[in-house]
């Protein structure tokens, strides 16, 4: 018989005040290392002083996260090869742990301190190489621990740059649809399926739940399983398409106006049901914008009008061989 090679985590825990009881849970899983490294920003570490003990870890890397260059730092350190890595912070900590892992082929433990984006499981490493950011290949994670007692206290923007990243999977499946069609690329059809109901799972939801623990436990489990849904397919195509592909052109060519990921994905994906794409999902997705509050976000951070986006397109298109609706405009 065969199987398919997965790479899916030995330990997913979301649950409120576990972050203190790592050790319990790794034992809990039969999962022994000699050392356990976490990695981690001064500023999280003070502030959540009261959730992560110190105490736990064999040796603590105060970090700033997001660039290619404090990788190169990092790898001078004296790293025991017996360790588990453990990334506490939001995508920036974590894409950097997570590139360090692959590149030394150790293992490592996402402890998300926000959620505002799929970083926590995804098959992408986003780091900052000079001026520009790349994205880069990584191995997944052994262990994904959500402590929902610490995302209650993520600042709004970034739980809804997190809603908005998960939302814009419905924009990724209809592209890769597109690309079956049109292009007749392979793409894993169960894993669009767990992308779309990933992203649909936020829908009963509106801006009043967002600290609530069932909600947070939803936008958990829903990137976690969108991540799944990349594993699957061994691409970021599930959970990726047009709308980001504009996001990052404004990242490469508009870095002053850049800003949260998945409020520029959130907004993009916006302008392509509206002007683009031919069917009634824009309705339905305008009305849950308004209600989780990405439509008041939108338009205080994103710099853009629907004017610029067309501008946009043709850098989008040429940020990578994708075939997206923007092959058609």
């Amino acid at each position: 018989m065969f199987y398919r090679d997965l790479d899916i985590p030995a330990i997913i825990e979301i649950g409120s005040s576990i972050s203190k009881d790592i050790d319990l849970i790794i034992k809990k899983h039969h999962i022994y290392y000699k050392e356990k490294i976490l990695f981690t920003q001064k500023i999280l570490l003070d502030k959540y002083k009261d959730f992560i003990e110190i105490s736990n870890y064999s040796k603590i890397i105060l970090v700033e996260g997001g660039t290619v260059e404090e990788l190169g730092r990092i790898e001078l350190e004296k790293l025991s090869e017996d360790m588990l890595l453990v990334a506490f912070g939001g995508g920036s900590v974590i894409d950097l742990v997570k590139m360090y892992a692959s590149k030394n082929n150790v293992a490592y433990i996402t402890l998300p301190s926000t959620l505002s984006n799929d970083a926590i499981y995804s098959p992408i490493a986003r780091l900052k190489e000079g001026e520009k950011k790349k994205s880069f290949g990584v191995h997944a994670p052994i262990g994904i621990i959500v402590d929902v007692d610490i995302i209650k206290q993520s600042p709004d923007i970034l739980l809804l740059a997190g809603v908005g990243d998960l939302i814009s999977n419905l924009s990724a499946v209809q592209d890769c649809k597109l690309a079956i069609k049109n292009n007749n690329e392979r793409i894993d059809s169960f894993a669009l399926t767990l992308a779309k109901i990933s992203a649909n799972g936020l829908f009963p939801y509106t801006y009043s739940d967002i600290r609530s623990v069932e909600f947070i436990e939803q936008l958990a489990n829903g990137l976690i399983v969108s991540g799944l849904s990349m594993m699957m397919d061994k691409t970021s195509r599930p959970a990726s398409g047009a709308e980001h592909l504009i996001s990052h052109a404004i990242d490469e060519y508009f870095p002053e106006k850049s800003t949260y990921h998945g409020i520029q994905v959130a907004w993009a994906q916006l302008i392509l049901e509206k002007v683009f794409r031919k069917n009634n999902n824009y309705g339905r997705l305008c009305e849950f914008y308004n209600n989780i509050g990405l439509n008041t976000v939108i338009c205080q951070y994103i710099q853009f009008s629907e004017g610029d986006f067309i501008n946009l397109i043709p850098k989008a298109r040429a940020m990578r061989n994708r075939f997206t609706i923007l092959n058609f405009i």
